[in-house]
């Protein structure tokens, strides 16, 4: 299935092209005048969403194990009741006929056509990007008023869901007493607009948001993540440490005469914070310390599988259509100054002929398509089966010529 696939999607965000999906904004409209700033809504943005996925997938997805899920009841055993995965079968037929939802995180690492959908996003960096959750709900269903910390692109499936924006928040807001859940006890209504197949909707990290379903529906959430810089702080000092020189002391040569022997003078701060400091790592060999990081998988016990494909195998399967797909439930970073690739926190090396100027520019996309592929060197094409082996690329439909 490719229903989502627009062939020049990725080229199109790149060169800063207008987007029928924003609306017709260019993407750096959009990075000026929304990110983080204020909400934005485009009516039919992706009508193919109508025929991707259905209710009942989404709800067999959340009864299998390891796959993370939750159902929120409005009306249950207390207010917003919360229930985690992975469910069984027969939990659905005894749930009310309104009130209750249902949400599947990382649907795009099951379901490998939503990476069609996420490339339609590549002016945001891919380590930006979490992953793509599903609600499933019936009349009435919703999670409360609330906030999130991170962007949230909302895309809306089957059916209708009305959503509502408020104010920004904080710590600070007040929330209804609930042990798990984040709600919001009041929010006063700034936006109030229904959404239909296809409709999109961007909200941005702080801003209170209640989506209610006015009908059976599903709804698309591509969440973003924004790593805490605690935790880069401490991946760098770790980094630092390791390679600065143990017997590196703090010297102080120009000391002037202290006004007291126990004092610690504002001089003593500012020279100890320059030479603390400085042990940081430069900012050349910064990213190349948090590459690791930042590229880790969202599941930390991850493991992709593949099969052992020869050239042949896919000289056959390109000369048929097809096209190739990066692994959805694994995360890709390129490091322009180094020209290295990483893959879940591991350099990947490229091979070394032509094509690995082809390939960087291929893999900027999480579909890499038929017609680039079949120019590509046995060099070339041995890499990429390497990478089938290892179930760090999926063999799929190609695409219709655009």
């Amino acid at each position: 299935m490719t229903l989502l696939a627009t062939p020049d999607a990725v080229a199109r965000c790149r060169t800063d092209a207008p987007l029928p999906w924003l609306g017709g904004l260019r993407p750096s409209e959009f990075l000026r005048d929304y990110w983080q700033k204020k909400p934005l809504l485009v009516r039919n943005a992706f009508p193919a969403l109508a025929d991707l996925l259905e209710p009942r997938e989404l709800l067999e997805l959340a009864e299998t194990e390891d796959v993370e899920s939750r159902l929120i009841i409005e009306q249950g055993k207390t207010p917003y009741e919360l229930r985690e995965g992975p469910f069984h079968a027969t939990t659905w037929r005894k749930l009310p006929a309104t009130g209750w939802t249902a949400l599947v995180q990382a649907v795009d690492h099951y379901l490998p056509p939503l990476a069609d959908l996420l490339d339609h996003f590549a002016f945001v960096p891919e380590w930006r990007i979490d992953d793509v959750m599903v609600s499933y709900a019936v009349p009435g269903g919703n999670v409360g008023p609330h906030y999130d910390l991170y962007d949230v692109f909302l895309v809306q499936g089957p059916g209708q869901r009305r959503w509502q924006l408020g104010e920004r928040c904080d710590e600070n807001t007040p929330r209804s007493p609930h042990s798990q859940l984040k709600i919001l006890s009041d929010m006063p209504v700034h936006f109030d607009e229904t959404l239909s197949c296809g409709d999109f909707l961007y909200v941005p990290p702080h801003l209170a948001h209640h989506g209610v379903a006015v009908s059976e529906c599903l709804t698309y959430s591509v969440g973003f993540r924004a790593p805490a810089l605690t935790h880069l702080l401490e991946h760098l000092v770790d980094a630092s440490l390791q390679e600065a020189e143990a017997a590196t002391l703090f010297t102080d040569a120009s000391r002037a005469l202290p006004a007291a022997p126990l004092a610690l003078t504002a001089d003593d701060g500012i020279a100890l914070h320059r030479q603390a400091m400085a042990l940081l790592l430069s900012p050349e060999r910064l990213l190349p310390a948090l590459a690791p990081l930042l590229s880790e998988p969202k599941y930390g016990d991850y493991e992709p599988e593949g099969e052992t494909v020869s050239r042949g195998d896919l000289r056959s399967f390109l000369a048929e259509g097809g096209d190739l797909l990066r692994d959805p439930a694994s995360r890709w970073l390129w490091l322009e100054q180094s020209g290295t690739l990483w893959v879940n926190g591991q350099v990947m090396d490229l091979p070394a002929s032509g094509s690995a100027r082809q390939l960087t520019a291929m893999l900027q996309g999480r579909r890499l398509h038929n017609h680039a592929l079949s120019q590509l060197d046995d060099a070339g094409l041995d890499w990429l089966c390497q990478l089938l082996g290892s179930g760090l690329l999926l063999a799929v439909d190609g695409l219709s010529p655009a």
